[in-house]
């Protein structure tokens, strides 16, 4: 999904209210001349995503070491972390386990500060983890996962966030247990990007002790293929089935063509226009039953 004139005004408020918090006038003016500039030379037919991983290694050249979401990161994984104790049996008691971990997988996508504000993004999460029981998968999506899980033999994960991936030890958990045939591999970013998931918060999270962990080779927030680390190409040209998490890799895959299947909470209105989904909504979509996504033309409103 090549990103549009909807992306350029969210990503130039975005990095405006990141620059000024450096209360550095002169090199935040320049930070932004270099967005803007990054934007007209992106490569024809990219995701917004693929924008951030160049806007990461810009942030740098004026802020050289300081990492913006680091607090905010150590702070999600800590909070799941608390969290899991209490999510744990209701997962290992549910009725189908693996729906239900595949639920609160899906709530964990609102630790998103690319999209959401670090307050919306925490009080959006407490109110979800509440009512993440009674949420409904996607029915027809769900059956055709759990079919093809049963003839997989390797099963990719594309993680996002930090936060989000302490809840996804109890997905793997339960992918393991119902599927003891399954080589998974877990994907995460390959350089600091947003407050998204790298391999010291796989470490953090435990992730690592329970499957092989693989990352996307780059500072991209999603999985854009012709920019992907030559071990991600690989594990996703073998895999039987991928599991996608967050928009963002969506966004930067819809349209492959490999066997994914998509988890989120769709929280970028451009995204819930395209899809004709409301905002702010939980999503489990098949990439080989996406009906072709058009380009947003007109008013989010």
């Amino acid at each position: 999904m090549q990103f549009d004139a909807h992306c350029i005004d969210c990503l130039i408020h975005r990095h405006f209210k990141l620059a000024l918090a450096h209360q550095d006038g002169e090199k935040a003016n320049a930070y932004l001349r270099d967005v803007m500039q990054l934007m007209l030379e992106a490569p024809a037919g990219v995701s917004a995503p693929w924008l951030t991983g160049a806007f990461t290694k810009a942030y740098a050249k004026y802020w050289p070491g300081v990492d913006a979401y680091a607090a905010l990161k150590q702070e999600s994984n800590d909070l799941v972390l608390e969290l899991l104790p209490r999510i744990q049996p209701l997962v290992e008691q549910a009725a189908d386990p693996l729906a239900m971990a595949l639920k609160f997988s899906r709530t964990g996508n609102f630790l998103d500060f690319g999209i959401l504000t670090p307050d919306v993004a925490q009080a959006a999460l407490w109110d979800a983890v509440e009512h993440t029981p009674d949420l409904e998968l996607d029915p027809e999506t769900y059956s055709h996962f759990v079919q093809d899980l049963q003839q997989a033999r390797r099963l990719v994960i594309l993680g996002d966030n930090a936060g989000e991936i302490a809840f996804d030890t109890l997905l793997v958990q339960q992918l393991q247990r119902q599927y003891p045939q399954l080589e998974i591999q877990y994907c995460v970013r390959g350089e600091n990007t947003l407050n998204d998931a790298t391999r010291a918060d796989a470490a953090y999270v435990g992730m690592d002790r329970l499957c092989s962990i693989l990352d996307n080779g780059s500072a991209i927030s999603g999985t854009e293929l012709d920019y992907a680390g030559p071990a991600l190409r690989q594990a996703l040209a073998e895999a039987d089935v991928i599991l996608s998490k967050g928009s963002g890799n969506l966004e930067s895959l819809a349209g492959c063509g490999l066997n994914v299947y998509y988890i989120f909470m769709c929280k970028c209105r451009r995204v819930s226009k395209i899809l004709g989904c409301p905002n702010m909504s939980g999503q489990f979509l098949r990439e080989r039953a996406l009906p072709p996504l058009e380009p947003l033309v007109g008013s989010l409103d």
